[in-house]
């Protein structure tokens, strides 16, 4: 026994590096205390359970919450196939735990007996040791099936043979090539196997030949239709010969019910499907069951719409005051006023015996020369002229500063809407349509979140569209947006993006304001918890992510960001910009003509008397 010992201590701590042991025996508690007393010299956490006929299996047998754990069985005991049925119903044979299974006899048919039918996969850790009585040392084998849903049988292959004494352990030889690389690395092929894989296609019916099926998720042509869908298949395809195996496809028309349920969603919780196809957005309610693997494809929804007019400018007559403060206005017009009496004083002295400008002729010769419209009488004197020069020269650089601040007003970035946030949209007098596609629509319907909620109850059932026309196809829901400015299109980027591109012009694109209509930003590959694939599936996405592999798919299939060149065009100033001009002449028309029927009534009432 005592060789038996050093045996499994050398096994759980130099080859698995484990630190916590529980030990399935039926041995006399003298063989125990030595085991327990070298074990804690060499800080091993322990835990033993006989097997005899008191032995109760509860559900919480074996549970642990440690990163792995090792388990050591004796088959010879009696209750060593209660053990190893129950391990086999509760999924037991996973990478959190290392099995070192101990059997006094090298009679493979027992082995077959014990695990041909065993719930083993591809991730087992377990290790079958038998002793050679001729040679006293143990032999171990390693032991896992691929998946017997697969298709795959047991597979044994010995791995090595080990001499222990008194004192310590040291391998005898090798029997195979197992040392040389990790579990993963020695059963990454599937060859000949058949991986059960979940996709999702929308745009056609389930009805539909399998070859109609096929030929649609292998194009590359129309994106906009079941881009997540057609992603996820072709990006899988390397995935494919990368394990060597086939794919038997199982199609469903969305990727769940609700968060959990349905779908394919509802083909991995229920073991009916080892792969999804399509990437899954992860939430809370999601990650009870499933668990992701590596981040997929950017994922963005986002309300779209251009400024409208009354919104973005309106007739606003202080839209031409804007470049000067009221402080610049005021100081100006009081120094037209100043430089107007100062050229009234000039002609005055100038002119004592002949026709002389009056005060209110001098102000208006003041307010031409602030306006750069030159002047049609001057000073005579060399000083005047100088101070006419002078309001001449400070009339010409604001000007300059005027019209440098409107012209980079019109040239530069489009103002964007005030509405920021879904619920200042949910409360807004926007037309909205919505994007039909499964995972949009069934957000909208179904999101307990109360912007959202806002938004369904005043633009989809109280809105100005009736219910059966909100939902508009994608290419129709842009050209909305290009022709109606204020149209709000709730969408998708990677189904979008490629019609904006396509008719909105260079400058239309900056006019777009964009509001996100989900916090998710990524898709993720997923596996069901507990699936024994999902390291071999993590190390294979991985390494196309490394070579650039998934990243040629995605980017050929996501068009995720618009370019903005804003000086590519003409500016043409619209009539909202211009109309305060044409109100401020025509306020000015019917203020003269006034004065004028005043001067007329004061001419003839003087001429009367």
């Amino acid at each position: 026994m005592l060789q038996l010992h050093n045996f499994i201590l050398y096994n759980f701590i130099h080859m698995a590096k484990l630190s916590h042991v529980f030990i399935l025996h039926c041995w006399s508690m003298d063989s125990l205390a030595h085991l327990a007393t070298l074990a804690q010299s060499k800080n091993v956490f322990t835990q033993f359970q006989p097997l005899d006929s008191s032995l109760h299996l509860n559900d919480n047998f074996l549970n642990h919450n440690i990163l792995k754990l090792g388990v050591f069985l004796d088959i010879n005991c009696n209750q060593s196939d209660v053990v190893l049925k129950m391990a086999s119903a509760k999924r037991l044979y996973s990478h959190r735990y290392h099995w070192l299974i101990y059997d006094t006899s090298m009679d493979f048919s027992q082995i077959e007996t014990h695990f041909k039918e065993a719930q083993l996969f591809v991730d087992t850790d377990l290790t079958y040791v038998t002793h050679d009585p001729n040679t006293e040392n143990f032999i171990l084998y390693d032991l896992h099936n691929k998946g017997r849903q697969l298709g795959a049988t047991l597979n044994i292959t010995a791995d090595r043979e080990i001499n222990c004494n008194e004192r310590e352990c040291r391998v005898k030889r090798y029997l195979s090539d197992l040392h040389t690389r990790n579990l993963l690395q020695h059963r990454k092929s599937f060859t000949g196997l058949t991986m059960r894989a979940t996709a999702v296609v929308t745009a056609l019916p389930l009805n539909s030949s399998i070859e109609k099926i096929f030929e649609f998720m292998e194009a590359k042509d129309r994106l906009y239709l079941d881009t997540y869908g057609r992603l996820g298949y072709q990006a899988r395809q390397p995935l494919r010969d990368m394990l060597d195996c086939k794919f038997k496809y199982i199609f469903r028309d969305r990727w769940s019910d609700g968060n959990a349920t349905g779908g394919m969603i509802g083909d991995l919780i229920l073991d009916v499907a080892d792969l999804a196809i399509a990437p899954f957005i992860y939430s809370f309610d999601r990650g009870i069951f499933l668990q992701p693997l590596t981040k997929f494809s950017v994922f963005r929804e986002m309300c779209m719409f251009r400024n409208p007019r009354s919104v973005s400018a309106g007739l606003s007559a202080t839209e031409f005051l804007q470049p000067f403060s009221g402080g610049v206005w005021l100081t100006f017009a009081l120094l037209l006023l100043l430089a107007g009496f100062l050229l009234w004083i000039t002609f005055i002295l100038e002119r004592r015996k002949e026709w002389m400008p009056s005060l209110l002729t001098s102000c208006l010769l003041s307010f031409g020369a602030g306006c750069i419209q030159g002047a049609w009488f001057t000073p005579r004197s060399m000083g005047g002229r100088m101070a006419f020069f002078a309001l001449m020269l400070t009339s010409f650089l604001m000007y300059n500063y005027y019209t440098s601040i409107v012209v980079s007003k019109l040239l530069g970035q489009p103002s964007k809407s005030s509405i920021r946030t879904l619920q200042q949209l949910a409360d807004s007098s926007l037309e909205v349509g919505i994007e039909p596609t499964v995972y949009t629509r069934t957000y909208v319907e179904t999101s307990e979140e109360p912007d959202v909620r806002s938004l369904y109850r005043n633009k989809v059932l109280g809105g100005k569209r009736s219910p059966d026309r909100i939902w508009i196809p994608t290419e129709a829901g842009v050209k909305l947006v290009r022709d109606q400015e204020g149209f709000v299109y709730i969408c998708g980027v990677a189904t979008s993006y490629e019609f904006v591109r396509k008719y909105f012009l260079p400058h239309q694109i900056c006019e777009l304001n964009e509001i996100p209509l989900r916090d998710a930003s990524h898709t993720h590959s997923v596996v069901a918890k507990k699936s024994p694939y999902a390291e071999l599936f993590k190390l294979n996405e991985l390494r196309m992510s490394e070579t650039g592999i998934h990243f040629k798919h995605e980017r050929y299939w996501m068009q995720t960001k618009l370019h903005c060149y804003q000086h590519n065009h003409t500016v043409a100033v619209g009539l909202e910009y211009a109309a305060p001009l044409f109100i401020l002449l025509l306020g000015a028309i019917i203020l003269c003509v006034g004065v004028l029927g005043l001067e007329v009534i004061w001419h003839r009432h003087s001429t009367l008397h």
